[in-house]
């Protein structure tokens, strides 16, 4: 698995690539045949719903909220190929791939997106529906209680921002994870919405019970790779690239260091904030 961060640079070089329109060999354009050998060297361009800004005011790092840049870096290592990253709304992620703008798309995705009927689909292996963190003593009993109140969300998660928007509730937009729950421990925020399946392992921790209120996951979707319909050799070079991570033990253990990395930056954070 490649590391929590991609490299600031990484970016930068993506945004020159995709702005500066440089002559970069397209995996599109390789040769035919299922050897992923026959990709290395391309530039393999991933369509992305989100990228985190190249610097922040106090350049601090985050674990972001989802895993699609970590397996944009892993499957063009995979491939040996370069990546360069652009952003793709979800439902422009079909239009896409069709004009050739991007050689593939990392995207959640629900069992009935119309996507799924549009594009080759390459499963990662992560799925999950969306629930809340909230403080203990005063918890909402229902989906219904976020009307009129503030809850939390990272500027990657649109899923989450849709749904509070769509339950009357005012949403405060957060960098990352990590500020998003920190409100809720600060108090600023009544909720913040992320991914029941990396709720799970943060709600285990000694110092998240009092924070670990929650409520039935709701929408699941799963994260997955979408190539254009005729991509064959593409997809499987691509799944092999993912096969070694995408079982059940390799998810976990990203779970699992994404609620310790992000509980780590929640107290970096509140301490700062305590010290001020």
């Amino acid at each position: 698995m490649a590391s929590r961060r991609t490299p600031v640079f990484l970016f930068a070089v993506a945004v020159a690539l995709l702005a500066g329109g440089l002559a970069a060999a397209s995996l599109l354009s390789a040769p035919a045949g299922a050897d992923a050998r026959q990709f290395a060297g391309t530039t393999l361009r991933v369509g992305v719903a989100w990228l985190p800004p190249p610097d922040t005011p106090d350049m601090r790092l985050y674990m972001e909220e989802g895993f699609e840049l970590d397996l944009a870096v892993e499957i063009a290592q995979g491939l040996g190929a370069g990546l360069a990253l652009a952003v793709v709304a979800p439902d422009e992620a079909a239009q896409a791939l069709a004009a050739g703008k991007v050689d593939l798309v990392l995207t959640r995705s629900a069992a009935d997106d119309p996507l799924r009927g549009r594009a080759r689909i390459v499963e990662t292996g992560f799925q999950s529906g969306l629930s809340l963190a909230m403080r203990a003593d005063r918890p909402l009993a229902s989906w219904s209680e976020l009307r009129g109140r503030v809850v939390c969300v990272s500027q990657a998660n649109r899923h989450a921002r849709a749904l509070a928007e769509r339950l009357g509730a005012t949403v405060k937009l957060e960098r990352a994870p990590a500020p998003a729950l920190m409100h809720v421990r600060t108090g600023a925020c009544d909720a913040a919405i992320h991914d029941r399946v990396l709720l799970d392992p943060l709600f285990a921790k000694m110092s998240w019970q009092k924070f670990s209120a929650t409520l039935p996951p709701v929408e699941p979707t799963a994260l997955v790779v979408a190539l254009a319909p005729g991509s064959s050799d593409l997809a499987r070079a691509v799944a092999g690239a993912l096969a070694a991570g995408s079982g059940p033990e390799p998810w976990r253990r990203r779970r699992e260091k994404w609620a310790s990395t992000v509980s780590f930056e929640v107290y970096r954070d509140q301490v700062a904030a305590d010290c001020h």
